[in-house]
């Protein structure tokens, strides 16, 4: 069986080629690309010639697609057209509109997900890319414009602004605290705690939380490891027992009577949630996108006097 020939074909006339079968004439394609009507008939006759195939019928009305040329064209301008998407997205001012924001998947889906249109209205030239990721190192390590990272605000290479401090407190369905009603008061003896898989991030764990608060109960070693937020939040709310909530994350659940606060939250003023930026001069884009959301946090936070 004869090999296909996988010699290209002159590439120069692939886009004279392309705009013609669109446009079904010369002239017309000779306009659009900003060329004369022989400059274009000459592309079309030396690609027919390399091709070894009429790929136009000329007719007074102006172009028709043969076969081949109909089959070239399926190939060609599926082609052409992903060239032209890679290179915009790789131009400086797509790039400059197309912002990545990383995030954990809490914070993502809490608080950043609800805010999106907000921040779409406000910015609406822009292009937005979420990465989300549990892992600080790889939050670290992201190539993104702006990241919300948990800690204490202390990573090379990044300009920090904290919107929130660390507050925790137990949270669970209102059907739960029926079931449990001792719970308001601090007995846990009888409720099942949802833990989630412990990351490098730091967050409170049961048993930091319970310890931060001075009281003597040791968790069990959890049956069940949720491996991340939002899917704690999704068994919390399905009855499935008690969770430790965060200010700022947990709040839209709580004002809509999804989750209930079971005892006061407790605060770590060294950690948090920081807006952060690299060293690297930041696009107006980027500037403004950090803007807007250290705005939103400020005007949330002033309510709760944070």
């Amino acid at each position: 069986m004869a090999e296909i020939p996988t010699r290209l074909p002159p590439m120069t006339a692939l886009i004279p080629f392309e705009a013609a079968a669109r446009l079904g004439s010369m002239s017309a394609a000779a306009r659009e690309l900003g060329i004369s009507q022989p400059a274009i008939s000459r592309h079309l006759a030396g690609l027919e010639a390399d091709l070894g195939q009429a790929l136009f019928i000329r007719t007074r009305r102006g172009l028709q697609l043969t076969a081949a040329g109909r089959d070239f064209q399926g190939a060609v301008a599926p082609a052409l057209e992903q060239i032209r998407q890679a290179s915009g997205r790789l131009r400086p001012g797509f790039r400059h509109r197309t912002i990545r924001i990383a995030a954990n998947f809490g914070f993502a889906q809490q608080w950043l997900m609800p805010r999106l249109p907000g921040l779409r209205r406000a910015l609406p030239d822009l292009f937005l890319h979420l990465l989300t990721s549990d892992r600080e190192e790889e939050l670290g390590q992201a190539d993104c414009d702006l990241a919300i990272r948990f800690g204490s605000g202390a990573w090379p290479g990044q300009r920090a602004v904290k919107l929130m401090d660390e507050e925790a407190f137990p949270v669970c369905s209102p059907a739960y605290l029926a079931e449990y009603p001792a719970l308001c008061h601090g007995d846990f003896a009888a409720a099942a705690l949802l833990h989630m898989e412990e990351t490098s991030a730091g967050w409170f764990t049961w048993a930091s939380w319970f310890a931060a608060r001075g009281s003597g109960i040791r968790p069990e070693r959890p049956r069940l490891l949720y491996p991340t937020y939002p899917l704690l939040l999704q068994a919390a709310l399905a009855g499935e027992g008690v969770a430790l909530g965060w200010r700022g994350l947990v709040d839209g659940l709580l004002a809509e009577g999804r989750l209930v606060q079971l005892l006061p939250g407790l605060r770590r003023s060294d950690r948090g949630y920081f807006l952060c930026v690299p060293n690297r001069q930041a696009h107006a884009s980027v500037r403004a996108v950090a803007d807007w959301v250290l705005t939103a946090s400020d005007r949330e936070r002033a309510p709760n006097g944070a």
